[in-house]
């Protein structure tokens, strides 16, 4: 178990449910977290515009809600969920209709997602991406009533710079509102090239930020906030030749390709994955990996690596690397 802001205790692994009841059809979905729950997980996590570029977005939401009434297990578990992305414009998905993060819209986005999980409070409610076209001081104000009022109890954001972040933390407590206390943002064993880290600072919406040395070091000054990893196995590429890293956004560079025979040499010695190895070594940092999964097997793999130690000498290894 890990917690939240080191506040809220939730499994060492997170379930991103994006794909389920979409491409991942609701039979698979159920069983996986039917299985997630047995193995111990608690933590589970959404957004009410998953997956509108395939569906109408929410239905991982719906698919949640139906599911816990089913089981009867929402007072053990962590439902996070965002608001930021959802279109506005049905059909279209680009970030050109979102519904952004003023006051209005994340009243709205929360009244929403509320529904469609069927639930009266919102566990962890993140600001999906760091919408510059919207005052700092009306989102981070938005976002602390709405924990005041106990409509959300964590509040979190993703896709957000390290500055941005500090800064909305110091508007926050100049306001007397509750402060971020988790950022998800890209994060996996390799470190991206300096371009792709610096992400798309100038767009009015920047988004699919990746969490660099700068976050590393923010939070080891302020454990008061949790680092949650997505994409933290980089689709497969670790794994599938068909999907080698060095065609992910920003990894095509020698301190990736040295970093990554570490890691592999490292599997083989341990007789492990090297998904296994990368989840390990995120987990030993206070890192909270989400992990999507389609199929019972992958998730499997994805539970071993709680149980996957690594030594001092190992980290060590890996961290130089």
């Amino acid at each position: 178990m890990v917690s939240l802001g080191n506040r809220r205790p939730v499994s060492a692994l997170c379930l991103g449910a994006m794909n389920f009841g979409t491409s991942t059809p609701a039979e698979t979905a159920v069983a996986i977290l039917d299985r997630f729950v047995d193995a111990g997980g608690t933590f589970i996590d959404t957004s009410n515009n998953y997956n509108q570029w395939v569906g109408h977005g929410g239905e991982s939401e719906e698919l949640l809600a139906a599911w816990m009434r089913s089981r009867g297990n929402r007072d053990g578990l962590v439902i996070a969920t965002k608001c930021g992305a959802r279109t506005t414009v049905p059909g279209d998905p680009g970030d050109a209709h979102w519904e952004g993060l003023s006051a209005a819209a994340v009243r709205k986005a929360v009244r929403g997602s509320l529904s469609r999980l069927g639930v009266e409070r919102i566990d962890l409610y993140y600001a999906h991406i760091d919408d510059r076209s919207n005052p700092l001081e009306e989102t981070v104000g938005v976002f602390g009533e709405l924990a005041a009022e106990g409509v959300v109890d964590l509040i979190g954001c993703s896709n957000t710079a390290t500055w941005r972040l500090d800064r909305a933390r110091q508007t926050a407590a100049a306001q007397g509102l509750a402060q971020y206390c988790v950022i998800q943002q890209h994060a996996t064993y390799l470190w991206p090239n300096p371009p792709a880290l610096q992400g798309v600072l100038r767009r009015s919406t920047p988004h699919f930020q990746h969490a660099g040395i700068e976050h590393f070091d923010y939070l080891a000054e302020n454990p008061d906030v949790t680092l949650v990893a997505y994409q933290p196995l980089l689709t497969g590429s670790y794994a599938r030749s068909d999907r080698p890293f060095s065609a992910q956004r920003g990894y095509a560079h020698p301190t990736a390709y040295v970093r990554n025979e570490v890691l592999r040499q490292t599997a083989a010695d341990l007789g492990v994955t090297t998904n296994q190895v990368v989840l390990a070594w995120l987990m030993h940092h206070s890192v909270v990996p989400l992990v999507g999964v389609s199929s019972i097997a992958q998730l499997e793999e994805a539970l071993a690596a709680v149980e996957l130690e690594l030594d001092a000498n190992l980290v060590a290894q890996l961290d130089k690397a």
